[in-house]
């Protein structure tokens, strides 16, 4: 029993020693520690939207990705001394694995932080599992591994300006407006459509990110879940009305055409072919849907997902052709001949032109106000001032008579009481010009269709309006400026007899049941076309095209040789627009099959020659994917594909400065025409020559 009570005064010895100093001796560093725990709100994004196209390929998707964080709230309260220590640390550590990184590199990001996120930043991203499992076990403090949320374009380049891009909310000034804006919660660091539809269908893109409350040790990490205060909801996903492979077939032939016409001899003394941009644009004329817009060259939208460099940025902002630039809805040009179809309505609906009225083409036209003085600014030309003889509208159109339409332009200045002041420029409204699509991607340029008045509007009350700006309206030149978007869709609202749809690109979105809710097509206007008008501009249109309609001698006829124009045919205008200082753009508009209307294409080639050379042809051969006559090529992955063409690295690295992409791509304006100031329109339109 004595024994046995030693033992137990032994044991109850220690346990009071163990108490005592539990109690007593480490009270102070146990209070550190449990102040050193604290809760903290955590909010972490939710898988953005995804965008298939028509078919149900997924164009825009998203994947985890492992990356490295930087709280500055705790690198704060660490210290200098710490921050130093921690970055020179982590800087190490990332050039050990490949990255290469230095402390200063890190303390700019970290003062970067201080003064515009409220959230950790990341400092590396798509990093491998054994730097992973390294940082992980470092306990650098203010340094974490995490798996987040990115944008992935399976296609790369292809259909990279209707997607867009993304990139991050910069400032808690920008997050307070998103805020004040949308139902959606935004903060500075978060991930924000910048382009395209990524930017147009930000708030149905976005997801409602989760909110927990953790409890977090000193050093930051997470001892445990308390309360999901709001589970995370992945964003709304996207289908679009256009497919892929169509899309990708669309870019290739742009590609095709300008290199062809790089190498094409000119055929006459105009500057050389520098071909190094365009776009093709084509529209379903039954419900304004969109089937393809292709804008060359492009850009890989993934090189923006974590921040673009400012070598990369560099590059693509200061190149000439400005890849980030998408032609078809900011490339305004003049609309050359593409334009007179829509000036030869406005002549018959106010009586100035019959379709059955003959004109005497002497391959040059004087102004009546003229005919009394002498000067070079009276005088209008034909391309080449080719004389064409007797031509009626059809054979006008057919031709591309300019003297022609010359006449109808003074013709409506000369009897403006009768007439009406902007009889051209009325119609032109009608079919849409001078006013966006509706198709709702950023930054879409309206064009430009002049009057006295919106000239005086924006160049002062000095700016007058003269006969000759009235002529060379008349075939599509100066002040008169379209996207090629607006091309397509006048001429589906042509090929409708007067229906236009608002443009759409989205077909649907899907539901919470993975049901996709349709978008209705949207009439915007019925201008019901008077029959016989319409007759006649349709039967010229059809002789561009195909010598059994006409004369044989139509603008487009060697573009469109072998077609089989007798079971699908194609009624259409070629037009080639005299830019200052650059080589003629070349266009060409047309719709198909042309005895029931279902698409409308219409197609620019910045200096690439005539609309018969290089335009035509690239819609010819889309053409032929819609009717059937050539397979569709499957769009290859990124991975599966060069890149070079575009000149574009796959890497992106920092994020750059708060920058503006989107310029505008405006052809040069050119000079009003006074009638007392020599001007030579020769070559204004010369699809004549290009036969």
């Amino acid at each position: 029993m004595g024994v046995v009570a030693v033992v137990a005064l032994l044991l109850f010895g220690t346990l009071g020693a163990r108490l005592y100093f539990l109690q007593v001796m480490s009270v102070q560093e146990k209070l550190e520690l449990v102040a050193g725990n604290s809760e903290r709100t955590v909010i972490t994004e939710a898988p953005r939207g995804e965008i298939f196209d028509a078919s149900g390929k997924l164009l825009a998707g998203r994947r985890e990705s492992l990356v490295v964080t930087l709280d500055w709230t705790v690198l704060r309260e660490a210290g200098g001394e710490t921050r130093t220590e921690v970055f020179e640390e982590l800087a190490d550590e990332l050039s050990t694995a490949g990255l290469k990184t230095k402390a200063s590199q890190l303390d700019r990001t970290y003062e970067r932080a201080v003064n515009g996120t409220l959230k950790p930043v990341v400092i590396a991203d798509d990093i491998g599992e054994e730097l992973w499992v390294r940082l992980s076990e470092g306990n650098l403090t203010g340094i974490s591994v995490e798996r987040q949320w990115v944008r992935t374009y399976p296609y790369g380049t292809i259909a990279a300006h209707i997607l867009g891009y993304t990139g991050s909310v910069r400032s808690p000034e920008q997050a307070d407006e998103l805020n004040a804006e949308t139902d959606k919660t935004y903060f500075p660091g978060d991930e924000i459509g910048i382009a395209g539809l990524e930017k147009l269908y930000e708030e149905r893109l976005r997801g409602v990110p989760e909110v927990r409350r953790v409890e977090v040790d000193a050093q930051n990490r997470v001892v445990r879940t308390i309360e999901v205060v709001q589970p995370a909801i992945p964003g709304q996903d996207l289908v679009l009305t256009v497919d892929i492979d169509v899309q990708y077939a669309a870019e290739q032939i742009l590609i095709d055409e300008l290199e062809q016409a790089r190498f094409r001899e000119n055929s006459d003394d105009s500057l050389p072919h520098v071909a190094d941009a365009g776009s093709l644009v084509a529209v379903d004329v039954e419900n304004g849907s969109v089937v393809a817009i292709a804008s060359y060259p492009a850009f890989d939208p993934a090189d923006f997902t974590f921040g673009i460099s400012s070598t990369l940025w560099n590059e693509l902002s200061n190149r000439p052709d400005v890849p980030l630039l998408d032609r078809t809805i900011r490339g305004a040009y003049p609309a050359a001949s593409t334009f007179k179809p829509f000036v030869a309505f406005a002549a018959m609906e106010a009586g100035v032109r019959s379709e059955g009225f003959w004109w005497d083409d002497e391959g040059t036209y004087t102004l009546e106000s003229c005919l009394d003085e002498e000067g070079a600014g009276c005088v209008f030309r034909n391309a080449g001032s080719a004389v064409l003889g007797p031509v009626d509208l059809r054979y006008a159109l057919e031709r591309s008579s300019d003297t022609y339409f010359y006449s109808i332009g003074e013709a409506f200045w000369i009897n403006q009481s009768q007439y009406g002041r902007t009889g051209i420029q009325d119609m032109a409204l009608r079919f849409g010009f001078g006013q966006r699509t509706g198709l709702g991607l950023p930054a879409e340029s309206p064009g430009r269709v002049p009057t006295p008045e919106n000239r005086i509007e924006t160049f002062g009350e000095d700016a007058k309006w003269f006969p000759g700006d009235n002529v060379i309206t008349a075939i599509g030149q100066g002040d008169v400026l379209i996207t090629p978007l607006q091309l397509a869709n006048a001429y589906a609202t042509l090929a409708t007899q007067g229906e236009r749809f608002q443009l759409n690109l989205v077909r649907g979105f899907l539901n919470e049941d993975g049901e996709l809710d349709e978008v209705a097509p949207v009439q915007v206007a019925d201008e019901q076309l008077d029959p016989q008008q319409w007759q006649a501009v349709h039967d010229g249109l059809l002789a561009v095209v195909d010598p059994s309609r006409g004369s044989g001698r139509g603008t487009a006829l060697r573009a469109f040789q072998g077609f089989p124009l007798s079971s699908y045919p194609i009624a259409g205008k070629t037009g080639t627009a005299e830019v200052d200082d650059k080589a003629d753009f070349s266009l060409f508009a047309g719709y198909g099959p042309a005895n029931a209307p279902k698409y409308s294409v219409a197609a620019v080639l910045e200096q690439s020659g005539f609309g018969g050379e290089a335009a035509a042809p690239a819609v010819r051969r889309f053409f032929e994917h819609l009717a059937g006559i050539t397979p569709v090529p499957e769009a290859p992955l990124a991975g599966e594909r060069e890149l070079a063409i575009f000149g574009i690295s796959e890497q992106s690295t920092v994020l750059a400065d708060d920058v503006d992409p989107f310029g505008s791509l405006v052809a040069p304006r050119a000079q009003s025409v006074p009638q007392s100031e020599a001007v030579d329109p020769a070559a204004a339109d010369d699809e004549e020559s290009s036969e």
